[in-house]
């Protein structure tokens, strides 16, 4: 296959996103402004509803469609997404913890330009993450007519200011609604955690009383709060999202298009699986709990078919970073491992880590007559860069650098894919828990080895030293061969450092992505 520029690849992608990517126009050839923007309210109207799945702590080799053994775990509903649509074997999470990513999913942002997301995630008492004022993913579709839904894993904070307990049974502005959701129903941070409750749009679901009874211990060790309200049953959690987001489905104005944000529990721990799939793997409880997690999949994509929506809907499913391995050889994760499920395969590390095991998932995504079946594409998408994506696809352009500072359309890699074309993104950035970040571009990855000054030392989990990995050549990151190539360490260095100044890496790219790049 013929190598193109990034110039010419971005002159095509330009043209051909506007003119015909959702079959909508006979116009061909270069755009003026003036067709490109009748050509983009055309595109407003028969824009496809948008049902985005994005699972937690979902390792890259859990499906079987990736590679994970059909006799130790099934996930036929995630695979038909698959096998109807696209799977894309090069895409990212942000950070390898969850908040980060699901920060950068919303706002096209990198996640560590944030002082508050420099490491780690959001704590039970932290305000809204997101301002407001910013374009997000949810308030461009709902700009743009779509009705937005909100249910999950929110974990992106409640409020203006520090909360407290008492704050949680008054009344939790701000959060979801305030930027760009018309509905919320979701579990506010981590599955299993002390608050225990649900939040349905900006009051605890079900609250009775202002009063609190703390009873018993959480997963994590401290008692739970004891709201007055009715609390999660972690084994039914997947089950209740899933019915929820059903619910609103049916609910929806039929005359309107719709933007679904469903953020299930799974497969993060306490790894609780439902009684409806409990023994039902050859995985033990953390395979049963990855089938849940397929089985809530299957049902969301049902209720879509009876609903005669499913076709025009562009169907995403992801993950927020790789699969944990605890530490601890007794619990469930390891147990599936030791039976032969290789969570994360084929890549080193997992969760929390830099290795890209712990930020390397699948990536599949389904609209029938738009996206080839049976297709696949290697191009390099990170999640942030789903809002510019996003925005091409209803808007026919891709959104402002200020709107959407480091998201680049991957449009083409999804609805005509093409071994590693697709995306005019040439490089990505990725952190683990503590805030180290490494650089890829081409086959090699470089590993900056510091740490943010603001990070715990206690979280200087990894090696403190540069690291240079080429990937075609090691996979699994073993041969740090940094020693060998210093001018490509000490080029990928210069531009971590400019993207890391910016304001924006796809300005950046733009102005200056010559630069940065590798001698073949």
């Amino acid at each position: 296959m013929r190598r193109i520029s990034r110039r010419e690849f971005m002159r095509k992608t330009a043209a051909g996103t506007a003119a015909g990517y959702l079959g909508l126009t006979g116009v061909s050839g270069a755009l003026d402004a003036a067709v490109a923007s009748e050509t983009a309210s055309t595109s407003k109207a028969h824009a496809p509803n948008i049902v985005f799945v994005l699972a937690d702590d979902f390792g890259y080799g859990s499906l079987n469609y990736y590679g994970a053994n059909k006799d130790l775990i099934r996930t036929p509903n995630i695979d038909r997404i698959a096998a109807q649509g696209v799977h894309l074997t090069n895409a990212s999470s942000i950070v390898s913890v969850c908040t980060p990513t699901r920060y950068s999913l919303l706002t096209g942002e990198y996640s560590w330009r944030k002082e508050e997301l420099a490491w780690g995630v959001a704590g039970f008492h932290d305000p809204l993450l997101i301002d407001r004022d910013r374009e997000s993913l949810a308030g461009m579709l709902k700009r743009n007519g779509y009705q937005t839904a909100m249910i999950g894993k929110w974990h992106l904070g409640y409020g203006e200011g520090t909360s407290t307990r008492e704050t949680w049974i008054e009344h939790l502005t701000t959060g979801p609604l305030d930027v760009g959701f018309d509905y919320h129903f979701g579990v506010p941070h981590n599955h299993g955690t002390m608050i225990n409750v649900f939040v349905e749009n900006e009051t605890v679901y079900g609250l009775r009383s202002d009063r609190m009874s703390s009873f018993g211990r959480s997963w994590y060790g401290p008692r739970y709060w004891g709201i007055d309200a009715p609390q999660r049953v972690n084994e039914n959690v997947t089950q209740d999202l899933t019915d929820k987001a059903i619910e609103w489905l049916r609910k929806r104005d039929k005359e309107a298009p719709f933007f679904l944000y469903f953020a299930p529990v799974a497969v993060h721990h306490p790894i609780t699986p439902s009684p409806y799939m409990r023994g039902k793997s050859d995985a033990g409880a953390y395979g049963d709990f990855i089938q849940d997690l397929d089985h809530s999949v299957g049902q969301l994509f049902q209720a879509l078919e009876y609903m005669g929506v499913a076709d025009n809907t562009l169907f995403i499913f992801t993950s927020d970073d790789g699969g944990d391995i605890p530490g601890d050889p007794e619990t469930p994760e390891r147990q599936a491992i030791d039976s032969g499920l290789e969570t994360n395969a084929p890549f080193r590390g997992d969760k929390h880590t830099i290795w890209e095991g712990g930020h390397r998932v699948p990536f599949v995504a389904r609209w029938p007559g738009h996206i080839p079946e049976g297709s696949s594409s290697d191009a390099m998408i990170n999640i942030t860069d789903v809002l510019a994506t996003l925005t091409e696809l209803v808007e026919g352009k891709p959104p402002s650098s200020e709107a959407a500072p480091d998201s680049f359309s991957f449009l083409p890699a999804l609805l005509e894919p093409d071994g590693s074309f697709g995306t005019a993104r040439e490089s990505r950035i990725n952190g683990n828990m503590g805030g180290m970040l490494a650089i890829r571009r081409g086959p090699w990855k470089y590993i900056e080895g510091t740490y943010p000054d603001v990070t715990p030392e206690q979280f200087h989990h990894e090696p403190n030293e540069p690291q240079l990995y080429n990937l075609d050549q090691d996979i699994r990151e073993e041969n740090n061969v940094i020693e060998a190539y210093p001018e490509i360490a000490a080029q990928l260095q210069r531009e971590l450092d400019a993207i890391r100044e910016a304001p924006s890496e796809r300005v950046l790219m733009e102005t200056q992505g010559d630069m940065f790049r590798l001698d073949d």
